[in-house]
């Protein structure tokens, strides 16, 4: 890593591996471009989240620019979160007169939450979860609000693969996502776990903390462990709430939900390597031991090297890795061969003219992997030669 992507990765940690790690990010705070270091963190979203840890740790090695960037960047951040918090709350509580219980994900609530300040963590829309049965009555409640109809494919149970995504007809509030689950191999967890009971008044309900991080670990893994957005999270998380935590406490999370046990499994033991969150801990498992579940910990990307075609399919690739028994069907209509309807709408959210076929696209997925796997094993050889070279030094 360059030193700018190394203090980057530093200042995601707990604070337990951020104190460990302070004489080297000390040492890097001394020789890094504090212009480049700024970019990177802006184009990755990342400014306002670790901008703050930064300055705090790097004192007068320091930039006065940079500190001056990342308070402009928090100051805009709680701008921004109080216009998605004041329309998230509204769009809750019209949706609970209209007797539709719903939980907001992640946004400006997690950022106030975990650190203090609703500018931490930008967000430019609005998830909420919703029951599956009351998933089309709350778009029809969203829509009195002004906004228009969901364009997302419907698979043939009648449901979109997350949420319906419903943008502002005149584009002067933030899209609202209303989602029927978390991630694409759970069918119960989000709505057993991290729903409000029906009656609770908006905002006044919160998830068990075990079923709160284990919703972290979950976007986490959809999203391919793509990144340090989600990882941050987690460690923020873990800093704030972990006493109130048993020990193994996701290994009743990973008993009632099966499917869910090698998601959460390998994103406990990326989120470890990544920010320092200890997996064992919190699963009860000494290790990731499925051949597939350790590729998949290998893939995690802390820094966005590979292009965006290639990291798309990379997440792609995680995805089919945890895929539970039985589920490869599923992955492979969901990210390898798409039907029609589905291929349409990647086509319009990418404004593009035509849709490509299933075909080519299953090509081009297939090659990519095939890209990845290669690099994978040319970096696992290079670390036996390394390992190698150490024992015979």
């Amino acid at each position: 890593m360059t030193a700018e992507e190394e203090l980057i990765l530093l200042s995601a940690g707990t604070s337990t591996r951020r104190a460990a790690t302070l004489g080297r990010f000390e040492e890097l705070a001394g020789r890094v471009d504090w212009e480049l270091l700024s970019e990177q963190l802006a184009v990755r979203r990342l400014l306002p989240l670790l901008g703050p840890r930064i300055v705090a740790s790097a004192g007068s090695r320091g930039s006065d620019r940079f500190g001056a960037l990342v308070a402009d960047a928090v100051e805009l951040g709680r701008r921004r979160g109080a216009l998605v918090q004041l329309i998230s709350t509204r769009v809750v509580t019209t949706l609970h007169d209209a007797g539709i219980g719903a939980t907001v994900l992640k946004g400006p609530l997690l950022g106030e939450a975990l650190y203090g300040d609703v500018g931490r963590r930008p967000s430019s829309d609005i998830d909420l979860l919703v029951a599956v049965e009351q998933l089309y009555e709350a778009v029809r409640v969203v829509q009195t609000l002004g906004y228009g109809e969901p364009l997302d494919y419907v698979g043939d149970q009648g449901l979109p693969l997350l949420h319906f995504a419903l943008a502002h007809e005149r584009g002067e509030l933030p899209p609202v996502e209303l989602h029927w689950r978390v991630h694409w191999y759970e069918m119960e967890f989000a709505r057993e776990r991290l729903l409000a009971p029906a009656g609770e008044r908006p905002g006044a309900w919160r998830p068990a903390p075990a079923d709160e991080l284990a919703s972290l670990l979950l976007f986490y893994a959809r999203d391919g462990f793509a990144d340090l957005r989600h990882a941050v999270d987690i460690g923020a998380w873990w800093d704030a709430h972990q006493a109130r935590l048993s020990p193994a406490a996701l290994a009743e999370t990973i008993g009632r939900y099966p499917a869910l046990a090698p998601v959460l499994s390998v994103a406990a033991c990326v989120a470890e390597r990544v920010v320092g969150v200890p997996a064992e801990r919190l699963t009860g498992r000494r290790a990731t031991p499925a051949v597939r579940e350790r590729i998949a910990v290998r893939l995690a990307d802390s820094c966005l090297r590979s292009s965006p075609a290639q990291l798309y399919a990379e997440i792609s690739l995680i995805d089919g890795l945890l895929a539970p028994r039985g589920g490869v069907y599923a992955f492979w209509r969901r990210q390898v061969a798409p039907p029609k309807g589905a291929m349409l709408e990647r086509a319009r959210r990418a404004q593009r003219t035509h849709a490509r076929t299933t075909l080519s696209h299953s090509t081009r997925v297939l090659s990519r992997y095939a890209l990845t796997m290669t690099r994978l094993l040319i970096s696992l050889g290079a670390d036996r030669r390394d390992r190698g070279d150490l024992l015979h030094s």
